[in-house]
C-alpha cells in the first residue's frame, strides 16, 4: 500500500472550471469530476511560442502560429502551447521564465470553439513576477490571471506543467488528457498522451 499526500495542482493536471471562482456568469462552475469526458480525447495542435519573451503573447502571436502550420483550430479541438519551460522543470526558471496568454488571445481560442487548452508551463497565465510587475507598472488588474479569470465567463479547463511537447507535430494528432475524478475538486491529475497517425 502507498500512501500520497499531494495537492491537486501538482504535476500535469487540468483545471476545472471551479478553479477560477466559486460563481460565474454562465451559473455555477463544474467541478473536475463533473466535465464531459469527451473534452479530453479530441484532436489537438501544438503551437510554438517557446522564442516569445516572458510575459503574455496575443491574439497576433497565435494567429501567426496557425498561419505557419497551415491549421486552425475546430470545434473542440485542444491547443497545447509549446513555451519551452519544461526544461527548467525542477528548477527555479520554472516559475519564472515562461510565456502565458493574455485575455484576448485566451478568448480568440474560445471563441473558436476550444475547451481545453494545455501549457508546458506553471500555468498559462504568464509567471506572477511579470504579472505583478506589470500590474504596479500599469495599475491595470486586467494584467492578473487574465486566462484563469475568463473562466468566470466561459466555461473552459486548461492542462498545465505537460511535458514531452517537443516529440509532438503541430497538429495532427489526438490528445488523450481525461482528468483523475477527484470529487468536487478543482483540478485532477492527467497523464496526457499524443496519439499519433502513422
Amino acid at each position: 500500500m502507498d500512501t500520497i499526500t499531494l495537492t491537486t495542482h501538482t504535476g500535469t493536471h487540468v483545471d476545472a472550471p471551479s478553479h477560477y471562482g466559486s460563481t460565474a456568469s454562465y451559473g455555477v462552475p463544474r467541478h473536475i469530476d463533473q466535465m464531459p469526458l469527451d473534452w479530453f480525447h479530441r484532436p489537438a495542435m501544438v503551437l510554438d511560442v517557446r522564442g516569445e519573451p516572458t510575459g503574455t503573447v496575443g491574439p497576433a502571436v497565435l494567429e501567426k502560429e496557425f498561419a505557419r502550420i497551415g491549421c486552425r483550430p475546430r470545434p473542440m479541438d485542444i491547443v497545447v502551447l509549446n513555451t519551452g519551460a519544461s526544461r527548467y522543470a525542477g528548477t527555479p526558471r520554472y516559475f519564472t521564465d515562461f510565456v502565458g496568454l493574455d485575455g484576448p488571445a485566451t478568448a480568440l481560442l474560445l471563441d473558436l470553439g476550444v475547451r481545453v487548452i494545455g501549457t508546458d508551463a506553471f500555468s498559462l497565465d504568464a509567471p506572477f513576477t511579470h504579472m505583478i510587475g506589470e500590474y504596479q507598472r500599469t495599475g491595470d488588474p486586467g494584467v492578473l490571471w487574465p486566462a484563469h479569470f475568463l473562466g468566470r465567463d466561459r466555461e473552459y479547463c486548461q492542462i498545465e506543467r505537460m511535458g514531452g511537447l517537443d516529440a509532438v507535430p503541430a497538429h495532427g494528432f489526438t490528445l488523450s488528457c481525461f482528468p483523475v475524478r477527484v470529487a468536487g475538486a478543482g483540478a485532477g491529475w492527467t497523464r496526457a498522451v499524443a496519439l499519433i497517425d502513422d
